[in-house]
């Protein structure tokens, strides 16, 4: 049975383009887009009213494993800069996580995701106490929401030779498993912490991982000076020479934030382009910077760092971020950040994303956002960051399926959930004290 759409005030961003039009959706895919669609007998067909209906939207750089931490206890120790973040909160949540513990908070991250209208999460993933099959669980969790996912395990040598080593080999299971599939809901990268917490020999066996499965890495990069002052003091060199030196500066590579990146890493970054994932709440949140958008000419995708999945919202603030910041961004330029992360999930799945043409992936948002003023190819992209928000969100199909009908989730109570999730999360932030 298909989906017919019909009355759809359709809105494309890559390239921006509004028409009053219909769609019928079959097997997943748009198969036919046009005013004089027919249904087939067989047909759910819904009227839209008119509305606004786009493209399911993509969270370039997120982490779902920290679903459960709002409100959870401060650290007792004093914070005073990036690093102890990093050591008194976030590194011990991960290490706090079982495996009970990851596949709800993908769980919650992913209901959350849904009800923005975020279809696919590039993931970024630790549990250093539950390495091996986390990528699984962090996949079933998003898979009975019925979301799409570029997922990796955060390599790193923070706890000792054998978690490193575990978490390459999570990496290589699950980039095994990928490659079995072919059903373009989930595909892997090499995921790693970030340089100053990798040593040479781990740099040089995500270089070939990556090089092996045709992928590429997905590390977080210069998002505070320490991780360039560390590589100097640890290792004997910049950040840039030892990401040059093991080759993982490549189109396939995904880097976060890149909020303190010197002149010649931005040059080189241009000219290579891998994708550098923005996360303008989350920069502001951990007081790190920002990001010089302004002169980096690689894929710019768009990420919330863990802070929810609302890309709507991620919009709205790097908009506002560029204005105060004076990086002279236009709206259009910010539209194309969600539009470089549709282009990079969709080469990792092997699936058109991001797009309401015909032969593309049926992930597809449907609002309640009526215009009050004329909307069209020359406007939309100000109107996506002036007059759009994820509280228009109604229905959402993913994978060509039901997700949310009427803002409820089609496949999970999500009031049982958010109990359930409750018992959970206490447990994490008890085992989390425990922690030095």
């Amino acid at each position: 049975m298909g989906i017919v759409l019909t009355n759809a005030l359709l809105v494309d961003l890559d390239p921006p383009n509004v028409e009053l039009t219909s769609l019928r959706i079959d097997h997943g895919m748009i198969v036919e887009r046009g005013r004089n669609v027919d249904a087939n007998d067989a047909d759910e067909v819904i009227d839209c009213g008119g509305c606004m209906v786009l493209p399911g939207l993509v969270n370039g750089h997120t982490h779902l494993y920290s679903a459960l931490a709002s409100g959870m206890p401060a650290p007792g120790e004093s914070i005073t800069n990036f690093h102890d973040v990093l050591k008194y909160v976030w590194w011990r949540l991960d290490r706090a996580l079982d495996g009970d513990a990851v596949e709800m908070s993908a769980l919650v991250g992913a209901v959350h995701a849904i009800r923005c209208g975020t279809t696919t999460l590039i993931d970024h993933h630790a549990s250093p106490s539950c390495i091996s099959e986390s990528l699984d669980r962090v996949e079933n969790g998003i898979d009975r929401v019925g979301l799409r996912a570029v997922l990796c395990y955060e390599t790193t040598d923070r706890n000792g030779t054998a978690g490193r080593e575990a978490g390459l080999a999570e990496n290589r299971r699950f980039l095994e498993k990928c490659s079995k599939s072919g059903d373009h809901k989930f595909a892997g990268l090499v995921g790693g912490h970030a340089c100053f917490t990798l040593d040479d020999a781990s740099l040089a066996s995500m270089a070939d991982q990556a090089e092996k499965f045709d992928t590429g890495v997905h590390l977080h990069v210069a998002e505070d000076p320490v991780d360039d002052a560390i590589c100097r003091e640890r290792y004997g060199h910049s950040l840039l020479d030892r990401l040059n030196k093991h080759n993982l500066i490549t189109s396939r590579a995904v880097f976060a934030h890149g909020t303190h990146l010197p002149d010649d890493a931005i040059a080189q970054f241009n000219q290579t382009r891998p994708a550098l994932a923005h996360n303008p709440r989350s920069n502001m949140n951990n007081a790190v910077g920002y990001t010089r958008i302004g002169d980096i000419s690689c894929p710019i995708m768009l990420g919330t760092d863990g802070i929810g999945a609302d890309m709507f919202t991620e919009a709205h603030v790097a908009w506002l971020k560029s204005r105060d910041g004076s990086a002279g961004q236009s709206p259009a330029q910010i539209v194309s950040m969600l539009v470089a992360s549709a282009r990079r999930a969709s080469q990792a799945l092997g699936v058109q994303l991001g797009s309401l043409q015909p032969d593309h992936a049926a992930d597809i948002v449907i609002t309640d956002f009526l215009p009050a003023t004329p909307l069209d190819a020359e406007n939309v992209v100000a109107q996506f960051i002036f007059a759009f928000s994820s509280q228009h969100v109604r229905h959402v199909i993913a994978r060509g399926e039901w997700a949310m009908r009427d803002r409820m989730i089609a496949s999970v109570d999500e009031s049982a959930v958010r109990i359930e999730a409750q018992d959970v999360a206490r447990s994490i932030w008890s085992r989390m004290q425990s922690l030095d």
